[in-house]
């Protein structure tokens, strides 16, 4: 019996290549990540309009890659985002999991449908969203109007189709 562990019995051409396969394992991770930090940079205008760019992509890798984007890391990439937005801690962290978990249990359910009807499905999640971070801050004792809120489900809505687009180039590159 070998007790040698498998990296060694691997040269160091084939550990290069093992590790540097990995990575890919990360993009839908890294991906959210990127649209989390995109999401706080500052548009001039007086309402808010920036797309809850951040749950969506959890939202369409839930959907792609669901072991990819398990609730747990949903949840993590929720905490780095209430940290950067200044929310209450937790907030985004629990929505995103739920949406994570949502995705999971409705695809199981469902199976995969047309284009359209994801698209109708993430604007429900989003609109759900909005009025859950807007009763979570009240609850939290950091009351928010609902209106701003309610804004962004417009402009996430309508930029659907761009983060499919931008996942599925990402799926198709490193994922293959």
């Amino acid at each position: 019996m070998n007790d040698t562990p498998p990296w060694r019995l691997m040269s160091a051409a084939e550990r290069r290549r093992s590790w540097l396969g990995t990575w890919r394992l990360a993009v839908p991770g890294l991906t959210t990540l990127a649209l989390v930090v995109l999401m706080t940079a500052p548009l001039l205008l007086p309402i808010p309009l920036m797309p809850q760019l951040a749950l969506l992509a959890v939202f369409v890798w839930s959907t792609f890659v669901p072991g990819l984007m398990p609730p747990w890391l949903a949840f993590l990439i929720g905490l780095i985002a209430d940290l950067l937005y200044g929310q209450p801690l937790g907030l985004d962290a629990t929505l995103f999991a739920a949406t994570a978990l949502f995705v999971r249990l409705f695809e199981a359910r469902y199976g995969h449908h047309v284009h359209g009807f994801d698209w109708a499905v993430a604007s429900a999640v989003t609109a759900a969203h909005a009025v859950l971070t807007w009763w979570m801050m009240a609850f939290a004792g950091q009351p928010v109007p609902l209106p701003p809120l309610l804004w962004p489900v417009l402009t996430t809505t309508a930029a659907y189709p761009l983060v499919v687009w931008l996942c599925g180039r990402l799926q198709a590159r490193a994922l293959g």
